[in-house]
């Protein structure tokens, strides 16, 4: 195994230094959420917390600028890893459980003791021993980033459903034909009549996955399904192909996206939503179905 596949090795994966270093800086997915969504409502209301009814009339802004207002604290924060990557290298821990990385950073150092090369030779063999380093640590962040993304939408969307009185009416994380991200209004009101319920998957994007989501939803004829996609536009335009939406049209899945989404790309589509669709309008019709097996 040469140099570079070890470094990558102990620098790369859940367990690797840029985990390790992600984890010292970058506050946990709830922590992190909650930190956007005080941004933005401050932002929106002062720090009068707005009602109900300013919520619902908002809810696609709201839902959009927590998102895009997270995703620019969590990039801020990844700064700061890279920053202060040299210096926890230097740590006891990254000694005992990152050995060639530390060892990496202290020969770099050690460069500039060297009294017989120029300031310009030292920075030569700095950056070159350097490189290395932060392409793999970026790597390593980059992956990291789109492993959260579904998870802080997810956060996010419960958030608005508590906030627009959908509390006690949905699970979250449950396993059904397959692991599903919200059931409305629980897994037991599933389990005594699942066409009244509904279930909703939340991800950043389609992608290459998305043939897989029917089979992660586990669907069955009769079912009321809605796929959460929280991309923006420009995403959106580079994603969301005509063949991806006849497939998710095919499949009985209603496909939520961003208003700006829908309008641009969708406005005559009615298997795509909007978001704000979505929350005032078919959440509300859906809910005089399940609300009668809450008490069963």
């Amino acid at each position: 195994m040469n140099h570079w596949e070890e470094l990558r090795r102990e620098l790369q994966g859940s367990r690797g230094f840029a985990a390790w270093v992600r984890r010292q800086v970058i506050p946990q997915g709830a922590q992190l959420a909650d930190e956007a969504r005080q941004q933005v409502l401050r932002n929106l209301w002062k720090d009068i917390p707005p009602s109900r009814d300013e919520i619902l009339r908002n809810v696609n802004t709201l839902f959009c600028d927590f998102l895009d207002t997270e995703y620019v604290l969590y990039l801020q924060y990844e700064e700061q890893c890279a920053l202060m990557a040299i210096e926890l290298a230097l740590s006891e821990h990254a000694q005992r459980h990152y050995p060639k990385t530390s060892q990496l950073i202290r020969s770099t150092l050690s460069v500039l003791q060297d009294s017989t090369a120029s300031s310009l030779e030292k920075l030569r063999v700095i950056a070159d021993h350097l490189r290395l380093f932060y392409r793999l640590f970026e790597q390593s962040l980059a992956q990291g980033r789109m492993t959260r993304a579904g998870g802080s939408a997810q956060l996010h969307l419960i958030y608005l459903l508590e906030q627009l009185g959908y509390a006690g009416e949905f699970e979250t994380q449950q396993v059904l034909n397959g692991r599903v991200d919200f059931v409305f209004p629980s897994k037991r009101a599933w389990e005594l009549d699942r066409q009244r319920c509904v279930l909703v998957s939340v991800k950043r994007s389609l992608r290459e996955r998305y043939k897989q989501i029917f089979e992660e939803l586990g669907i069955t004829g009769g079912l009321t399904v809605y796929l959460v996609i929280t991309q923006t536009l420009g995403e959106a335009r580079k994603d969301l192909t005509s063949e991806k939406v006849d497939n998710i049209r095919k499949q009985n899945v209603y496909l939520v996206v961003r208003d700006a989404v829908k309008a641009e790309m969708f406005p005559n589509e009615n298997s795509v939503l909007s978001f704000s669709q979505f929350i005032t309008e078919e959440l509300p019709l859906r809910r005089l179905l399940w609300r009668p097996l809450l008490g069963g």
